[in-house]
């Protein structure tokens, strides 16, 4: 009997304690509803952002690729009813029509004509690394698996695009064509040790280095202001070719921190290797004048004022022909190529004229400037 009693206080004890948990959860959720639907609604918004990868824009159509065929048409986020991540999803680049893929297989044929058009050190280096052949055969797959879904979707429908794959191609074609007719009308051997010889005979003056000089200035620029201002400059610049002379100032240090000429103040002066010919007479007479090492009076040019310093004179002299050998059979090369590409040109336009007159050519500037306008 007391075992009895002792269990019903305890329940009794449960149930109040219970009750009392309950009340305060009703009173919690009653007074902190809003908050509590807010928290959940946050919750589910979450969930759902980590769950979709995607913008309500469709993958295909940011592509301008067709849009997928009725099994596989899009939900509303743009995705595959089959698939909800992109990622996963292989379907979205498949056209609505069925393309025949002859033509764009990628196969040793294929492969074969790919190396015989790329140069042969880089074709040797291919066919001896297995990973890069495995690489750039790959990458030509990707390139033909492309192509074939722009073929798919139409792509060269669009006259622009299938104007500039037209002429693209009549490009390499042409360049092809006169690179083989002008291989087949030059010898091998051209240009002859004879040829070059002839060059070098009739074209000395080419090959002939004139006379130069070595230059340096310390440079001031007129002053356009009074009488007093424009002594005052002149005796300055008196003082510095006194002192330079004297030894007491360095003519580097003076261009450095005075020289009124960018490019050459911060070289300490140096104006280069100048050819005598090209000087000003302003300045010709005087610096051939002195002596290496030494340092003009000032020297007055419609530019300013110039203290020079002069260098080293380096004599004219003509090239020998082993020195400039490679420089004319580039330039006779050059010539041919330029001589056989402009017959080329006039020849093609003799035997298959294109009618093009200036009348024709003006009505058509106007027509285009007018449809633009």
């Amino acid at each position: 009997m007391i075992n009895d009693i002792i269990r019903y206080t305890t329940r009794s004890k449960a149930l109040k304690k219970l009750t009392m948990k309950l009340t305060n959860l009703k009173a919690f959720i009653s007074t902190n509803l809003k908050a509590f639907i807010g928290i959940v609604c946050v919750f589910l918004i979450f969930i759902i952002a980590q769950t979709s990868q995607v913008s309500a824009i469709s993958v295909k159509e940011l592509l301008g690729l067709k849009k997928a065929t009725p099994d596989t048409t899009e939900n509303k986020m743009g995705l595959s009813s089959k698939k909800s991540n992109v990622l996963d999803n292989t379907e979205w680049a498949k056209s609505s029509e069925k393309v025949s893929a002859s033509g764009r297989q990628i196969n040793l044929d294929y492969v074969t004509l790919l190396l015989n058009n790329i140069e042969k050190q880089e074709r040797e280096k291919l066919l001896a690394d297995k990973e890069l052949f495995k690489q750039v055969i790959e990458n030509e797959a990707n390139n033909l698996s492309t192509v074939s879904a722009a073929i798919a979707n139409n792509l060269i429908e669009d006259r622009d695009i299938e104007f500039m794959m037209r002429r693209g191609s009549e490009n390499i074609m042409r360049e092809v064509y006169i690179k083989r007719l002008i291989s087949s009308k030059l010898p091998k051997d051209f240009p002859s040790d004879e040829q070059v010889a002839e060059y070098f005979a009739s074209n000395k003056k080419q090959f002939l280095i004139p006379e130069r000089v070595h230059v340096w200035q310390i440079f001031f620029k007129k002053t356009s202001s009074s009488d007093k201002k424009r002594e005052a400059l002149n005796k300055k610049i008196e003082e510095i070719i006194s002192d330079i002379k004297k030894g007491e100032k360095d003519f580097s240090n003076i261009a450095l921190a005075q020289s009124e000429h960018e490019q050459s103040k911060t070289l300490g002066g140096y104006m280069g290797l100048l050819k005598t010919n090209e000087l000003i007479p302003e300045m010709k007479d005087p610096i051939l004048k002195l002596n290496e090492g030494d340092i003009s009076q000032v020297i007055e040019t419609e530019a300013g004022m110039h203290i020079l310093k002069r260098g080293k004179l380096l004599e004219s002299e003509t090239l020998e022909l082993s020195q400039v050998d490679q420089q004319i059979r580039q330039l006779l090369v050059k010539q041919a190529n330029k001589q056989l590409r402009d017959a080329i040109f006039n020849q093609a336009r003799k035997e298959y004229p294109q009618a093009i007159s200036d009348n024709k050519l003006e009505e058509w500037r106007l027509g285009l400037q007018t449809n633009r306008e």
